[in-house]
């Protein structure tokens, strides 16, 4: 099922406050308001789960965050309408794990539009702090409390057999790896884009893992796997972007 009119609909909400939040800034807190207001009445018709609540406003907040650090108005349109596509795959997950709990592709998409939320607040908060120049302990808790939000939500919605305590503790240990990476890369002479996609990378393998061992599907060929892939891609990163002098 990739059709239902209440997601369209939705999703078409969402396009139309990033659009308006781009061309009137000055009017931001009105359309953010009134979106949220419209979020909140949907998912609780659609999804009946709070949750997808809180990663799609996530996903809208980082992405409206990151709209002003992209230059050129054709790929901030551009990117308005990616990020409204993976508002529809989210929402629509929400509206069929409300039918049945256990559809996996439904999870999968969760976890791409968690993914994409995370991408969104690492590369806007890295590039804000590069152009407003805050202290780094600034950035590093903002990670770490993005962080923790979306895994709390990506546990929970995966259904992962951990109890409460656990759900904390692995949420917690999450948030506590990416402030340890961002404060790592603070050091590092790249753009946010680099930064943000190599945070993701970091955050993606270590779900994967922690993910995997929960569901019982963690081998030790997965685990290899997955410290290849993140040494390959990052390595790719580094030394195909551009590197800036250290001032």
């Amino acid at each position: 099922m990739i059709w239902e009119f209440g997601v369209f609909f939705l999703s078409f909400i969402n396009l139309a406050a990033l659009w308006l939040v781009f061309d009137y800034p000055d009017r931001a807190f009105w359309i953010i308001g009134i979106f949220a207001a419209a979020l909140l009445i949907g998912v609780r018709l659609i999804a009946r789960n709070f949750r997808f609540f809180f990663l799609l406003a996530l996903l809208t907040v980082g992405a409206l965050l990151l709209l002003p650090l992209i230059d050129s108005p054709a790929q901030a349109k551009a990117f308005i309408f990616l990020i409204s596509g993976v508002f529809y795959l989210a929402i629509l997950a929400g509206y069929r794990l409300r039918k049945y709990d256990k559809d996996q592709t439904a999870k999968a998409m969760v976890n791409l539009a968690a993914l994409a939320a995370l991408f969104c607040w690492y590369t806007s908060v890295y590039g804000w702090y590069l152009n407003i120049q805050v202290s780094v302990w600034y950035i590093m808790a903002v990670f770490a409390a993005i962080t923790f939000l979306v895994s709390h939500i990506l546990i929970m919605i995966n259904k992962l057999e951990i109890n409460r305590y656990q759900r904390v503790l692995y949420s917690v240990y999450l948030a506590y790896l990416m402030a340890g990476a961002i404060w790592i890369q603070n050091f590092w002479p790249f753009g946010y884009l680099t930064t943000g996609v190599i945070a993701l990378i970091i955050y993606y393998v270590s779900w994967d893992i922690i993910r995997n061992y929960f569901t019982e599907k963690l081998t030790a060929r997965k685990i290899v796997f997955n410290l290849f892939f993140l040494a390959g891609t990052a390595s790719i990163l580094l030394l195909s972007t551009k590197w800036y002098p250290i001032i």
